[in-house]
């Protein structure tokens, strides 16, 4: 059985001004981002991102921390933001600058059944008023049942793409014993539209996924 599968036929919708968390990376046109999960170490919080063949950001994250804590950092190893969970409630997450408690970004994962995937909230740095910018919005909705593409949308259109590579020979096997393939994704991206925010949302949707069921039971690792 083929383990590929066409990405969908999508429309993508420039949002009607730009939309970000940070605004140098804003995409300035509609731009595909591979988000890949690191072969090492054995946990599954490391990442790296890139387009058109370049990094542009690397995730660490702290599987050991009560809030699971991954740090994104730029290609010159500046830390970014830190994306935490609740111990208390994993359903909610947190953007914050680094060292410090201000969260630019609020995420709640779905606890309804026909809920969005993710609803999420940030003040808009893509104006030109910058972090005192609008309130923005997004949700992120399940495409299909398998849950291998995701739509994020914004005041009823569709602003960026998310599918999940299952085609093993995209895929990096980890590097220590189970030996499985890692989590892969690939995001089309609106123009107008942050490349790290939407970095983050993939990290996100990525905290749920499950094995690819073409697979088989183990083949591909929970990222949980």
């Amino acid at each position: 059985m083929s383990l590929h599968r066409h990405s969908p036929s999508i429309y993508l919708a420039p949002p009607p001004y730009p939309i970000a968390i940070r605004p140098e990376r804003i995409a300035p046109r509609e731009t595909e981002l591979t988000v890949q999960t690191a072969p090492e170490p054995w946990h599954a919080l490391d990442y790296t991102v890139s387009y058109e063949g370049v990094t542009v950001f690397t995730i660490r994250g702290r599987p050991w921390s009560l809030s699971q804590r991954r740090t994104f950092f730029d290609t010159t190893g500046l830390p970014l933001f830190e994306l935490r969970g609740s111990w208390y409630d994993s359903s909610r997450l947190d953007l914050r600058l680094p060292g410090t408690r201000h969260s630019i970004l609020h995420a709640r994962l779905r606890v309804e059944i026909r809920a969005p995937r993710a609803e999420i909230t940030f003040k808009n740095a893509g104006v030109e008023r910058g972090v005192n910018g609008p309130e923005v919005k997004l949700e992120v909705k399940d495409h299909d049942l398998d849950n291998m593409v995701h739509v994020v949308v914004l005041g009823g259109q569709n602003i960026a793409i998310i599918q999940r590579v299952t085609n093993s020979r995209e895929l990096t096997e980890g590097q220590r014993l189970p030996f499985r393939f890692r989590p892969k994704w690939k995001a089309r991206v609106a123009a107008g539209v942050d490349l790290s925010l939407i970095a983050v949302l993939v990290v996100i949707i990525g905290q749920r996924v499950a094995p690819n069921p073409d697979e088989g039971s183990g083949v591909l690792e929970r990222d949980v």
